[in-house]
């Protein structure tokens, strides 16, 4: 006879989503200067593929003045995800042109040359 206790179930859940954005943060943290990842990717190297959108929840949830470069993370087509003319658009757009990226509304473009 097989027991199953809710609460197990709910702990393993949330010992797995720690863990995954423990990763999420780490894979972040070593993100160099002027690399941009997808939410996709991030997922991807944290562990698991499928978390994308667990990924830009886990993002959302940054303190305002956090060190970790949030910024680096775009959606898969290269595109700043923040609306166009908003307060998190204009922040993502300036600290990726500080990096050497062109943006042409959402999109990132080739970095400029050195």
């Amino acid at each position: 006879m097989v027991t199953f206790f809710l609460s197990d179930c709910i702990f393993d859940y949330l010992g797995v989503i720690l863990a995954f954005k423990t990763r999420v943060l780490f894979v972040l943290a070593h993100l160099e200067e002027g690399e941009i990842t997808s939410y996709g990717e991030l997922a991807r190297q944290a562990g698991n593929a499928r978390y994308a959108r667990l990924v830009g929840q886990i993002l959302k949830k940054l303190p305002s003045d956090t060190h970790l470069p949030w910024y680096r993370v775009v959606n898969s087509q290269h595109r700043i995800s923040f609306t166009e003319g908003t307060d998190a658009y204009a922040r993502q757009k300036v600290k990726l042109e500080q990096e050497g990226w062109i943006v042409v509304g959402q999109k990132l473009m080739q970095k400029e040359a050195p």
